[in-house]
């Protein structure tokens, strides 16, 4: 009897961890399927948001996929809008400005004292000390995205 009870536990104990799916009727009668992550993890890529890039609203490009550097927590985060990936163009050392090309939008890159800098140039020195046109980097920070702009907190060179 004690195993039959085991097993039953366990198979209780495994069924409350699967996500959830759930179908809502909008008010135009149309169905609609949700799926809920019940593990307590905001996984934004997993429940949809974020799955797959979209030129039109960057904000919403998946970075988990990409073949970089950058840690998962790094990629989350850039993943639900905190930062962007692409490559560098429009190179300004002297300024220490660059415009940042993700796919296929260009946002003016700009950084304050407190910018921190990772990878391949950790101060803004090494990084703008050399030509960064065409190099890949991931850059968190605020976005602005009617303006284009973006106001790096960390700059990684891959």
């Amino acid at each position: 009897m004690k195993p039959t009870l085991l097993a039953l536990l366990t198979a209780a104990l495994l069924a409350s961890c699967a996500p959830k799916t759930e179908t809502t009727t909008t008010a135009d009668g149309t169905a609609v399927e949700t799926t809920t992550d019940t593990t307590g993890v905001d996984n934004p890529v997993a429940e949809g948001e974020g799955a797959t890039d979209n030129a039109s609203d960057p904000g919403v490009d998946s970075t988990l996929t990409n073949n970089d550097d950058a840690s998962t927590g790094e990629e989350i985060d850039m993943a639900v809008g905190d930062g962007l990936e692409g490559t560098v163009t429009d190179f300004d050392g002297t300024a220490q400005t660059f415009t940042l090309n993700e796919n296929d939008a260009n946002y003016a890159v700009t950084i304050t004292p407190e910018t921190v800098f990772e990878g391949a140039a950790t101060t803004a020195e090494e990084f703008f000390g050399t030509d960064r046109a065409d190099a890949s980097v991931a850059v968190e920070g605020e976005i602005d995205e009617a303006a284009s702009t973006l106001t790096a907190n960390k700059i990684t060179l891959n």
